[in-house]
């Protein structure tokens, strides 16, 4: 399948995106709605 370069950033941008939207819900769930700050080593 060909895919323009400017098809595949907009591709690789939108699957990074969803992934980070996908471990904030899961670390949002895990720390509960107060909320804690989340220290770099958690990454």
């Amino acid at each position: 399948m060909e895919c323009s370069e400017e098809g595949k950033t907009t591709l690789g941008t939108y699957v990074l995106r969803e992934e980070a939207n996908v471990w904030w819900k899961n670390a949002k769930m895990r720390l509960g709605p107060g909320g804690v700050a989340i220290p770099w080593t958690m990454f």
